[in-house]
């Protein structure tokens, strides 16, 4: 599951409206902040923020996400109007890796994370759900790079990086836990 910490920044600009409607999903009402966003769009229909919103509201009210989910067709719809409008935005594409991951479709979710990064090299968000997807598919490796990448970027994301130290033990970069000798992590480390 994806917390909340692990999605991009939902406030973009002072917008009231879009403000309450983001801050109601951060909250764990999906059901207020679709309404409130449903209206922006109606007044709004190129409101490319709301859309994204909206999009991932609409895979949180689903307790067992599914891509024929009429809210998962709808939210992978939204994002992909909020990319057409936006097309120098990385959020949209980055939530596109996060719907897909929530669905368990990790090769899809690769694509669109790696996506967002050719539009802002420096999303250390999108690097950690790389690092986390490349540790879940145990390709500890990348993981480990993605995870420094991520870290070099944002330090502070070392607390949502438990795995780490498994993932360097089983590629073989550190002694397990417990043993008398460790080795050396490599430089990169």
């Amino acid at each position: 599951m994806v917390h909340s910490r692990t999605l991009m920044p939902l406030f973009r600009r002072k917008d009231k409206e879009y403000e309450r409607a983001a801050e109601l999903l951060i909250q764990g009402e999906p059901e207020k902040a679709i309404q409130i966003l449903r209206e922006i769009l109606k007044t709004r229909p190129d409101h490319s923020n709301a859309m994204v919103t909206l999009a991932v509201a609409l895979l949180e009210i689903q307790k067992e996400p599914a891509l024929t989910n009429p809210e998962t067709e709808e939210a992978f719809a939204l994002l992909d109007r909020a990319a057409e409008i936006a097309p120098k935005d990385p959020i949209p594409p980055f939530n596109r890796g996060v719907c897909y991951r929530k669905l368990g479709m990790h090769e899809e979710a690769l694509a669109s994370f790696e996506k967002a990064l050719e539009i802002q090299e420096r999303l250390p968000l999108a690097l950690l759900h790389i690092a986390e997807i490349h540790y879940e598919l145990e390709n500890f490796d990348e993981a480990i790079e993605y995870a420094r990448l991520a870290l070099i970027r944002d330090p502070g994301l070392s607390e949502a990086m438990p795995w780490v130290r498994d993932a360097l033990e089983k590629a073989g970069k550190l002694e397990p836990k417990g043993t008398d000798i460790q080795k050396t992590p490599s430089r990169d480390w």
